[in-house]
């Protein structure tokens, strides 16, 4: 019985210097800074999860964001391959209000609606 004691001690002592060095290795480490995807706000929602009732209730400024968050989103950075294609800001308003008009298209999610669009948008046009 003493024996597993010790036993048990000493490995939760292992467990505790283990710990304490995988602490300290991770505090001197500096953290990597990884950009994160464009934050906009439409009444009160993130763009990831906002709506054709946010698109509908928004100010200009939301929108202006909303749009500029999706193109920084959807077109992501230069790769080998190019960016990927993005709207307009015109062409995003437009497809925005036709396709929030609908009292049905209340709950469509603004970002499913714009990357879709955005597939079917020529790769050679003016991206912005």
């Amino acid at each position: 019985m003493r024996s597993v004691q010790a036993a048990v001690g000493a490995a939760l002592a292992a467990l505790g210097l283990l710990a304490g060095a995988t602490s300290n290795r991770d505090a001197v480490r500096p953290a990597v800074s990884r950009p994160g995807p464009p934050v906009a706000l439409i009444g009160g929602v993130a763009i990831q999860q906002a709506r054709c009732a946010q698109w509908n209730a928004g100010g200009v400024a939301e929108r202006d964001a909303v749009v500029a968050a999706l193109a920084s989103s959807v077109g992501g950075a230069s790769t080998d391959g190019g960016r990927g294609t993005t709207l307009t800001r015109t062409e995003a308003y437009t497809l925005f209000n036709r396709a929030c008009a609908s009292q049905i298209a209340k709950g469509f999610l603004l970002y499913e609606l714009y990357i879709r669009a955005a597939g079917f948008r020529s790769f050679g046009a003016a991206q912005t």
